[in-house]
């Protein structure tokens, strides 16, 4: 995003009742986007305090609570008023609200007030707790702590949820980072960890380890699940965003479009776009409405398959494979090439009788040689080995560029057959549609485009 000075994006909010207001926060700035992103303009920048999270109110429109490492700030209408301030040892990392109740989770145990009251209150039994996330329920609350998760009741019962261990030592280095309620079923607990991803089936009761390549092991850091797609669990890592299958607890990593790694925050908005905080900016994409409309055999049959345009740019380009065989074939016939030298002598006859000096015909020579030794090793094999190792990565760099430009203009057709896009994503859309093309036709000499017209 242009407007966005920070590329560091940590959190991003959409408003319930109005969901083309959307809310970025950055490190220490928060951005508003009235308009889904056409306009953004900076609300407030924090001073020696990082944003941690940003979080709507469901009840009321355009109310949005923002913690920083020190303070609680409401928002309305673009006015922000301060609500708590921890002491200068604390820091705040989560919050939530329940009925009328707001929570805070911090380094050194909850802090509890009534919205309409604000008189601050430390819960007991939780202190020296570190609470990173806040789980709000109509029963009451889930935390994910250092110490491992507590359910914290109404009536301000504190029970801690056992979490089941493969072993002591990951007991003891294990943190918990971020916990969900299941979108579908509401007995269906999800916990993200410091080192891979754990499930309960009965509201926390229980708890397994769940062993997913290739996310086992991984720091998670959240969770995401689309009303559009049942089945499925979106898990954001310090090593890419992953898609998991409920029913299969089959993992696959998504990575089109994404230049980064780090995924900080997921959201879903109610039309299937997803929404993705990252380290390098926030990505969007209309992933559930565009990508389910046409299959994706569909498109392939209009398109030449990747392995025609993948060997039509190594043709052009003249990286194949075959150039260095060819090069190693004829070093093995060059050793039964002579060497051919061509002569004549230059001593001068002279002829008394006519008097004259002239050469004769037996004064020109021809010799052929051989090198025995190329027989058994060619000193041209050393160049042979240095050209074959460079045209190796270059035929490896244009594999790459060709294919990620061959699935990106895939991935843009898809996209071109939404409906809702409007006339300006229309034109951009359709623009690098026509770069991408020329790019390819740029890598294969025009093959691209002849195979295109024929289809």
């Amino acid at each position: 995003m242009d407007d966005i000075k920070d590329p560091y994006i940590k959190r991003m909010c959409i408003l319930p009742l109005k969901p083309n207001t959307i809310y970025i926060a950055s490190k220490n700035s928060l951005y508003k986007s009235q308009d889904n992103f056409k306009t953004i303009k900076t609300l407030f920048t924090f001073k020696d305090e990082e944003i941690m999270h940003i979080f709507s109110d469901t009840y009321l429109a355009d109310t949005v609570y923002i913690i920083t490492t020190r303070h609680l700030y409401k928002i309305k209408n673009d006015n922000l008023n301060r609500l708590f301030s921890c002491p200068e040892e604390e820091t705040i990392y989560s919050i939530a609200k329940l009925k009328d109740k707001i929570y805070l989770g911090t380094n050194n145990g909850l802090y509890t007030a009534q919205e309409d009251i604000l008189v601050w209150q430390k819960i007991q039994g939780l202190i020296d707790t570190n609470i990173y996330f806040i789980k709000n329920i109509d029963t009451g609350l889930f935390l994910a702590t250092d110490k491992g998760v507590y359910f914290f009741d109404k009536e301000h019962n504190i029970k801690r949820l056992l979490i089941k261990r493969a072993s002591q030592e990951e007991e003891t280095n294990i943190t918990c980072t971020v916990i969900e309620v299941d979108l579908f079923e509401k007995e269906r607990i999800w916990l993200g960890t410091t080192k891979g991803l754990y499930l309960s089936t009965n509201n926390g009761k229980d708890w397994q380890r769940l062993y997913i390549a290739p996310i086992d092991n991984l720091y998670i850091n959240c969770f995401a699940q689309s009303t559009l797609e049942k089945d499925m669990l979106y898990v954001g890592t310090n090593k890419g965003l992953f898609k998991i299958n409920i029913n299969t607890h089959q993992a696959s990593q998504i990575f089109e479009g994404l230049y980064t790694n780090q995924i900080n925050w997921i959201q879903f908005n109610n039309e299937g776009g997803i929404y993705l905080a990252t380290d390098k900016g926030l990505f969007s994409e209309q992933y559930f409405t565009e990508f389910q409309q046409t299959p994706l055999e569909e498109l392939l049959k209009e398109e030449p398959s990747i392995q025609e345009i993948q060997e039509a740019a190594l043709r052009y380009n003249e990286v194949s494979p075959d150039k260095i065989t060819k090069w190693r074939r004829m070093l093995k016939i060059r050793a039964f090439a002579p060497t051919i030298s061509w002569s004549y002598d230059k001593t001068i006859t002279y002829d008394s009788g006519r008097d004259r000096y002239f050469i004769g015909p037996r004064d020109w020579g021809l010799s052929f040689s051989w090198n025995m030794a190329d027989l058994i090793w060619n000193s041209y094999e050393d160049d042979v080995d240095t050209r074959s190792r460079l045209n190796t990565q270059l035929r490896l760099d244009i594999l790459d560029e060709v294919n990620r430009l061959y699935f990106e203009r895939l991935r843009l057709r898809q996209q071109l057959l939404s409906p809702s896009l409007s006339k300006e994503e229309r034109f951009q859309k359709e623009l690098r549609l026509k770069e991408l093309t020329a790019i390819l036709d740029g890598y294969t000499g025009g093959y691209f485009s002849k195979k295109l017209n024929k289809r």
